[in-house]
């Protein structure tokens, strides 16, 4: 009995102690949660897009956001999302559901009018990765197209949050 009582106090401290540790990844959410949740504290999403295939993509994921410093920045003071630009499902936003206007047989290749409306073409052309910063009421606060190295992504991010 002793034996059981002394692990069962042993899985609890674990369990207690670990509540507090820094988190080691970004706590992706799905859209429809994050927009909830920004609405209801008045607080930003921040939604990534990426495109499967994309080097700079795959940079960002691997090195940018594993990044210790922008994991906490990104954790402590938003709501994030990541999606496929590309993506053939349909997302509910604000109300309103959104598409890939392309026939699911002709590939993976033209983007998501979500990503269009949020991202917004500059000059008629699409960048991938692609950061967008909402507010709980869905203004825009922040766009941030490319590639960003992580000392560059949290100054883009400390300023979107003033």
């Amino acid at each position: 009995m002793r034996k059981f009582f002394c692990i069962g106090l042993l899985l609890l401290s674990i369990s207690v102690f670990s509540q507090g540790e820094a988190k080691t990844e970004i706590q992706w959410l799905n859209i429809e949660k994050a927009e909830k949740l920004a609405a209801k504290y008045n607080s930003d999403m921040l939604v990534f897009f990426f495109r499967n295939g994309c080097p700079e993509c795959k940079k960002m994921k691997a090195e940018t956001l594993q990044n210790p410093e922008i994991i906490k920045l990104i954790n402590e003071n938003f709501f994030p999302v990541m999606l496929n630009a590309r993506t053939k499902d349909t997302i509910v936003y604000n109300g309103k559901e959104y598409i890939n206007q392309q026939p699911a047989e002709h590939g993976n290749n033209f983007r998501h009018d979500l990503y269009h409306e949020l991202a917004n073409a500059i000059k008629g052309r699409y960048y991938y990765p692609y950061i967008v910063i909402i507010d709980g009421q869905h203004n825009k606060v922040s766009k941030m197209p490319g590639f960003f190295p992580a000392a560059r992504l949290k100054r883009s991010l400390q300023q979107a949050l003033k």
